[in-house]
């Protein structure tokens, strides 16, 4: 953002708007500027985690998110460019309650969402740091928790395509493959936990489980055989430790009980896989379930491994370097750089999705037109009330979030909307300027609506075939990782140092515009409440220090433990209870503070006021699906 004074009048620098679109083109900036700093968290984080959690049902919903909120963004962005009154200032104006002085009901809400929109910071930035921790890990505990977590997800990825593969007859050469190198994956899981210790500062004993697996790979016995083929390959193995460690640790007879149930419909399950092939044979079906659990009891380690540092130190070290970069305001190349970079790895993204429907080693994952109807059936899932909170909560945060919406009048001003339209009057020369103007902001929002709708699909798509068939949720420190098996299919070995790449670019990025805007709306809200001074000196002033404060406010929710998927989620879910506020400025802004000169057609209007209703829907259900439970 150019550091300018928001509150000026634009007085002069009056411009003609370009009349044909070749020359209407050149002109947009401040929609595809909001799409490059929107991809990290919607798309990448919450988008994709949604994908996994619900599968392609709620792809219908990720649609509409996207579309429904482009009209109140332009009516926000009319109140502007007609007005030349920023977006805080506005929605300052609503009716409603209000303390003279002290801003109304809609900017306290403000600094609720604007807390946790921090929070959400820190999680990208922590994002950021984690991607850059598994490319050029700091330390040796970095490397080797390096080496033993890419163990464990690519244990979870094979037993998942092992087990979607295993039917047809056409693989068998490629399943022998897999189920050796999930063996290889045991053993050097086992391998690398050695070097780690854990949170109680304990280190790990692993030798006999190094032993067994090692054991395991050159057993030719019959019943070795089997268990590499059929036991060891399927994901009921490790849903059987998981229920056997869950049973372990249960505090209440609930837990216990439900544990139990677990356990027994897996042993059961992964006997059954062996009863055609052994004919009954009880000495090998002793000797399976021998393995079974021994398998079991080596998995149920005693405490958590204790989690590499390394994505702490670039944290610190990325959010110092921001804000230096952000104060001294040399950040234009910046912004430039991760802008194509963001284009770029959306691109890849969008060719990865294409890549699963073409490549042969992708055949797998392929997306077919039964997940579609699905996705587009309007279905929310079996657990309607778990599905709908997911996706509304990602809903206030995918396309052009309540944040971004609030910001893009602020893009608008910098990009010059406002000053070359030039103060209102009653003239017909402003007249015919300010509908020349509003036609470039219209083509600008709709152009990175295209841009922003189809990256979201994509991802969407993308969480969908690969995370949600493998039942792999992206969070905590193996948030990035997880996110990077979604291109292994289609990109092979490649795709590690690929999606890093792209990761450290979008999430980055995201990071970096958003706390310039962050820095000048919260300078704005500052301003209007008083608690600055009014003035230009005065406001350069409070973005300066708000360049300082809210980057390493963001920096230090990450270092303090705040879990990224969690964190942008939960900034969903309040951008989401916002929209509805939006919603309804859109229509005041559009009844109250418009020029009738500028005003749209009827059927415009009609969408305004539909996009109004489907925000109070979504922003209603998203707060009834989160918070009834707590009073239930």
């Amino acid at each position: 953002m150019v550091d300018e004074n928001v509150n000026e009048n634009p007085s002069i620098g009056i411009q003609e708007p370009p009349t044909k679109f070749r020359s209407i083109l050149t002109k947009i900036g401040p929609g595809l500027i909001i799409a490059g700093s929107i991809v990290g968290s919607g798309e990448l984080i919450a988008t994709t985690s949604t994908g996994a959690e619900a599968g392609f049902t709620l792809l219908w919903l990720i649609i509409i998110g996207c579309i429904i909120k482009v009209f109140v963004q332009v009516e926000l962005g009319r109140f502007t460019l007609v007005n030349g009154i920023t977006s805080i200032r506005g929605l300052n104006m609503l009716p409603g309650p209000r303390v003279e002085g002290k801003g109304n009901w809609f900017i306290w809400y403000w600094f609720v969402m604007f807390a946790f929109i921090m929070g959400q910071l820190g999680g990208i930035v922590g994002g950021v740091g984690q991607a850059m921790s598994i490319s050029i890990p700091l330390t040796q505990e970095g490397r080797d928790f390096n080496e033993y977590r890419e163990a464990e997800t690519l244990l979870t990825v094979l037993r998942a395509q092992y087990s979607l593969m295993q039917k047809d007859p056409e693989k068998a050469t490629e399943l022998q493959n897999m189920a050796e190198q999930i063996l290889t994956s045991e053993v050097a899981s086992a391998e690398s936990l050695k070097n780690l210790s854990y949170i109680d500062g304990s280190t790990p004993q692993t030798d006999e489980s190094s032993e067994f697996f090692k054991a395991l790979q050159t057993d030719e016995s019959t019943a070795g055989q089997l268990i590499k083929a059929s036991v060891l390959t399927s994901p009921l193995l490790t849903d059987f430790a998981e229920a056997k460690r869950a049973v372990r640790i249960a505090d209440n007879d609930k837990a216990r009980a439900d544990a139990t149930k677990v356990l027994a419909d897996s042993r059961v399950s992964l006997t059954s896989l062996l009863l055609g092939e052994v004919e009954n044979d009880s000495e090998i079906l002793n000797q399976v379930n021998q393995f079974i659990d021994q398998y079991a009891q080596l998995r149920d380690l005693p405490h958590e491994v204790q989690k590499s540092k390394d994505d702490v130190y670039y944290t610190v070290g990325l959010t110092v370097a921001t804000i230096v970069l952000l104060v001294v305001g040399k950040y234009g190349f910046i912004q430039m750089f991760s802008t194509v970079l963001v284009g770029l790895f959306t691109l890849v993204t969008i060719v990865n999705v294409f890549g699963l429907q073409t490549v042969d080693a992708a055949s797998t994952w392929r997306i077919t037109l039964d997940n579609i109807r699905e996705g587009l059936s309007f279905g929310v899932g079996n657990d309607w009330m778990e599905g709908l909170g997911v996706a509304l909560a990602t809903f206030g945060i995918i396309g052009v979030g309540a944040a971004e919406l609030i910001a893009y009048p602020y893009w608008c001003m910098e990009q010059g909307y406002a000053k070359f339209t030039g103060p209102r009057d009653e003239s017909e020369e402003w007249a015919n300027r300010a509908r020349g103007w509003m036609k470039v902001l219209q083509v600008d929002a709709w152009a990175s609506a295209g841009v922003y709708t189809f990256a979201t699909i994509a991802f969407y798509l993308l969480g969908a075939a690969i995370l949600g068939r493998i039942d792999l949720q992206p969070q905590d420190s193996d948030m990035v990782r997880s996110l990077g098996v979604m291109y292994r299919p289609v990109f092979g070995e490649t795709a590690e140092s690929l999606f890093l790449f792209g990761a450290i670019a979008v999430l980055y990025s995201t990071f970096f515009v958003a706390s310039a805007g962050n820095a000048r709306m919260l300078s704005d809200v500052l301003g209007t409440l008083g608690f600055i001074k009014a003035g230009e000196e005065s406001y350069r002033k409070s973005v300066k220090i708000c360049c300082m404060i809210l980057p390493a406010t963001c920096g230090i929710t990450y270092c303090l433990g705040v879990k990224p998927v969690v964190a942008v989620l939960m900034s969903g879910l309040m951008q989401s209870i916002m929209l509805p506020m939006l919603g309804f400025a859109a229509l005041y802004f559009r009844f109250k503070h418009s020029d009738a000169r500028v005003r749209p057609s009827a059927t415009w209007d009609f969408f305004v006021a539909l996009s109004a209703v489907g925000l109070l829907i979504a922003g209603g259900f998203a707060a009834y699906t989160k918070l009834a439970p707590m009073f239930s």
